[in-house]
C-alpha cells in the first residue's frame, strides 16, 4: 500500500516528567501499588524515574512497558469521541481499518522482526483480552453482562490458536475471535464487534515499542494541537505528589493561569466528584470538553478550599523562554530554553537570538534542553542549523528515503558564538537530536554540553492518519518510522548522548557553573593567537 508521507507530521513526544522522585529502594513497592491501583500514569512515571538513572534495569523496562500499555488502553476507553464513533462504525468498517493497521505496520516499521502477521495477530488478542478487563470498558461495551460470562470468555481465549500468514487471514480470525462470544451467550451488538476489533488493531500497534500507538480522535487531536503550539482546556496538568492528586503544571495565557491557579495546589473536586483518590489520567479525563464548555474545579490550599468555574477555550502554548544575564562586569550572556518542539519553535528561536542581541550584543549562550522530551524533528534539525555553518546535523536509518539520509547544515551565516548546553535523563528524542549536534559538529566553535547523560530514544515517530471512515482524520497511529544516529554514527538508542562535562547540580548551582563554563569558552575565543617563532 501507498502511504501519505506527505500528510505525516515528525513527532517525538514522551511522558510528562514525574512530579516527585522515586527513591532508589522503595521503587518497586510504589509501582506495585501505583498498578493495584490501575494508577497506570503514576506507574509510568515511577518507573521512567528509574530507567533514567539505570537504564539496563529490566524490571522497571518491563513495568514501564505493561503500565503504559494499560495507560494507553485506559485513555482509549475514557475517550468520549471514541466511544461515539464506535456507534458509527459498522463490523466490516472495523475489520477494514484493522486490516489496513496491518498493512501500514508492515510497510513502515524499521524493525522486521517484530511485524510478523502472527505476532501481531497474538499481541492483538492480548489486547482485547486486556479490554474485557478494563471497568471503562466493560460498563460502555458490555453494560448488563454477567462477570462470570466475561470470565468464561477469556478462558477461551486463553487456549485460542491459529496460524496467520495473510491479511486476509488475520482479519478473518479475528472476526472468527469475536464471534466466539456468541457460544459464552455474550450478546454481539454491532457496536461491540467494531470495538473489540479495533482492539485487535491497537494491540498490534501498542506492541512494537514505547512510542508507538494506535490514536484515537481525542489524542490524535490533543496531539495535533500540541504540535501547532496550542491546547484546547483548561491548562493544568495533574500529578501525584505524597499520595495526593495535585496541580503539578499551570500553563500562562490558560484559564486557570488567568483565574490564579498555582503549582502544588491540591485538586479536591472536579464537576461536583470527589478526585483525591482517583489517578491521575483518569481524574485529567474530567478535565476535558468541548470548546466553550465549562467546569468547576475545587482546590485546596493552606487548609481551605475553593471552588472555580472554568471554561475551556484554546490558548497558545510557547516552547521557548529566554533573557539575558550578566557573565561580568561587562559582558552580557544569554539564557534559552526549549521546553519542546513544535512548529512554531525554529521562527520562536530566532526571534529570542534577534530580542537577546538587540543593543549590546550576547557574547555566549546557555542552551537549556533539560526536561525537553522532544516534538516535532524537522524544527530540532532546522534549530541546529542556526548554529552550525556546515556538518552533520543526525544520520537517518529507515525504509523510508525521506529519513533514511544524512541531515547535513549549509548555513553561511550560521550564529558561531560560544554556548553551554544543559543536558539532563529527560532531554530526549528531538532534543538529543539538536545536542548531538552541537556536541559533534560544533565541537570548532566553543561549544560543549554539560549535565547528565541524555535519554537515549535515538528514534523518530510519525502520525499517520486513518483513512477509512468514519475514522477517516479522526484516529490515526503514532509509529516509529526511523532510528537516528548522532554526526559520528553513533547510536542515541539505549545510550544517550553523553555530556562534554557531567553534572549532579541543579537549579541555580547547575546554572552558575554552566557561566562559569561560559565565560571559559569566551575567554578562549577571544585570547589573542599565541605568536611562533622568534617574533619580538
Amino acid at each position: 500500500m501507498r502511504i501519505r508521507l506527505a500528510a505525516l507530521t515528525l513527532l517525538v513526544f514522551g511522558l510528562p516528567a514525574s512530579a516527585e522522585d522515586v527513591r532508589a529502594d522503595d521503587w518497586k513497592t510504589r509501582g506495585a501499588t501505583f498498578e493495584k491501583r490501575t494508577a497506570w500514569a503514576e506507574a509510568c512515571r515511577c518507573y521512567e524515574d528509574v530507567l533514567r538513572k539505570e537504564r539496563g534495569n529490566v524490571i522497571a523496562r518491563e513495568g514501564y512497558r505493561r503500565s503504559l500499555r494499560r495507560l494507553h488502553l485506559a485513555t482509549r476507553q475514557a475517550d468520549a469521541t471514541y466511544r461515539q464513533s464506535l456507534t458509527k462504525l459498522t463490523p466490516p468498517q472495523a475489520l477494514e481499518i484493522y486490516e489496513q493497521v496491518l498493512s501500514i505496520l508492515r510497510v513502515a516499521y524499521p524493525d522486521r522482526a517484530r511485524i510478523n502477521l502472527q505476532l501481531l495477530f497474538q499481541n492483538g488478542l492480548q489486547e482485547m483480552q486486556f479490554a474485557l478487563d478494563d471497568p471503562l470498558f466493560r460498563r460502555h461495551q458490555l453494560p448488563g453482562v454477567k462477570p462470570e460470562l466475561i470470565e468464561a470468555y477469556k478462558k477461551r481465549l486463553d487456549t485460542w490458536s491459529a496460524h496467520i500468514t495473510t491479511l486476509s487471514g488475520a482479519r478473518e480470525e479475528a472476526l472468527l475471535v469475536i464471534r466466539s462470544a456468541a457460544e459464552e451467550k455474550i450478546k454481539l451488538t454491532p457496536s461491540l464487534v467494531s470495538a473489540l476489533t479495533l482492539e485487535f488493531a491497537a494491540g498490534a500497534c501498542n506492541t512494537l515499542d514505547e512510542f508507538s500507538s494506535f490514536l484515537t480522535p481525542g489524542s490524535m487531536s490533543t496531539v495535533q494541537a500540541a504540535l501547532k503550539g496550542k491546547l484546547l482546556g483548561v491548562g493544568v496538568e495533574l500529578g501525584v505528589v505524597a499520595d495526593r492528586l495535585t496541580v503539578t503544571r499551570v500553563y500562562p495565557k490558560s484559564p486557570a493561569a488567568q483565574a490564579g491557579f498555582l503549582k502544588g495546589d491540591l485538586v479536591l473536586e472536579i464537576a461536583g466528584v470527589n478526585v483525591q483518590n482517583l489517578p491521575a489520567d483518569v481524574a485529567a479525563e474530567r478535565l476535558r470538553g468541548d470548546r466553550g464548555s465549562a467546569v468547576e474545579i475545587t482546590i485546596g490550599r493552606a487548609d481551605a478550599k475553593k471552588s472555580f468555574r472554568l471554561s475551556r477555550r484554546s490558548f497558545p502554548v510557547s516552547s521557548v523562554e529566554y533573557h539575558q544575564l550578566p557573565l561580568d562586569s561587562v559582558m552580557n550572556g544569554g539564557y534559552l530554553r526549549i521546553h519542546h518542539f513544535q512548529d512554531s519553535t525554529f521562527q520562536e528561536v530566532k526571534d529570542a537570538l534577534a530580542a537577546m542581541n538587540t543593543g549590546d550584543p550576547i557574547k555566549g549562550l546557555i542552551l537549556d534542553l533539560r526536561g525537553n522530551p522532544g516534538g516535532v524533528f524537522k524544527s530540532a534539525v532546522a534549530i541546529a542549523e542556526l548554529f552550525l555553518g556546515e556538518g552533520i546535523i543526525v544520520v537517518g536509518q529507515s525504509t523510508f528515503k525521506d529519513f533514511n539520509r544524512t541531515y547535513k547544515a549549509d548555513n553561511p551565516t550560521a550564529s558561531q558564538i560560544p554556548a553551554v548546553v544543559l543536558v539532563d535523563g529527560e532531554t530526549a528524542s528531538a532534543a538529543e537530536v539538536l545536542a548531538g549536534a552541537l556536541k559533534e559538529s560544533r565541537a570548532a566553535f566553543s561549544t560543549m554540553l554539560l549535565g547528565q547523560t541524555t535519554f537515549g530514544k535515538g528514534s523518530i515517530q510519525v502520525i499517520i492518519p486513518m483513512d477509512k471512515s468514519p475514522l477517516e482524520k479522526l484516529a490515526g497511529i503514532r509509529l516509529t518510522v526511523a532510528r537516528f544516529l548522532s554526526p559520528s554514527n553513533s547510536p542515541v538508542t539505549g545510550r544517550g548522548i553523553v555530556p562534554t562535562i557531567s553534572s549532579d547540580a541543579e537549579g541555580a548551582a547547575l546554572l552558575d557553573e554552566a557561566q562559569g563554563e561560559l565565560l571559559k569558552l569566551i575567554n578562549a575565543v577571544m585570547r589573542p593567537p599565541r605568536m611562533m617563532g622568534g617574533a619580538s
